[in-house]
């Protein structure tokens, strides 16, 4: 049962029953500006890192960037960068980033990672399930497209397990520790979800 639900230390708090495959529930929050320490600290680990090319950041760049972000935009067709923290029995567990390409043509790119100690337990899948009813029936998305490493097996597992159609080959896509790296385009229409 998805519900979303409001109280003034966290809004949009999205509840959901728990997965066979996690032994507590998966819940999304958005970002708020104190998770700044805990993406500093994702955004180091050899897992998250080994596909994408994230680089060290100091705490107060995370901070700004945290700081612009306003979920109530995404519903007014404004802003172009959203970010949800993702909680696994409470515990802050990994992220997930929405970046809007054109309002006008209802156009988004999806990303996501988990902190090592949460990956291989089915919790990716859940977390964007939550993620995409908001996406594809409360916003004006019309295609949510996200990108991942050829070689990334478990991205691609997680995308087509919630209903992303892989629509080529993006060669070249990344610069990854000093190597071209092919990357496979996945995407949601709208009316692929409804």
């Amino acid at each position: 049962m998805k519900r979303l639900h409001k109280s003034s230390s966290q809004p949009y708090r999205i509840k959901v029953m728990t997965v066979s495959a996690v032994r507590s529930p998966v819940q999304i929050r958005p970002v708020r500006e104190s998770d700044a320490p805990l993406f500093r600290n994702w955004r180091g680990e050899p897992s998250i890192r080994r596909f994408q090319p994230l680089r060290d950041l100091p705490l107060s760049q995370i901070r700004d960037d945290i700081a612009t972000q306003s979920i109530d935009d995404l519903y007014r067709s404004r802003g172009d960068r959203f970010q949800w923290v993702i909680e696994v029995d409470d515990r802050a567990a990994g992220w997930i980033t929405l970046v809007v390409g054109n309002w006008e043509h209802g156009l988004c790119e999806t990303g996501f990672a988990l902190s090592t100690a949460f990956q291989g337990q089915g919790v990716m899948p859940h977390a964007l399930t939550l993620l995409l009813p908001e996406l594809c029936l409360r916003s004006t998305r019309e295609r949510v497209e996200a990108r991942c490493a050829v070689r990334n097996q478990a991205s691609r597992r997680v995308l087509e397990k919630v209903g992303f159609r892989k629509e080529g080959v993006l060669r070249g896509y990344f610069l990854l520790r000093g190597k071209r790296v092919d990357h496979y385009l996945y995407a949601l229409l709208r009316d692929d979800y409804l």
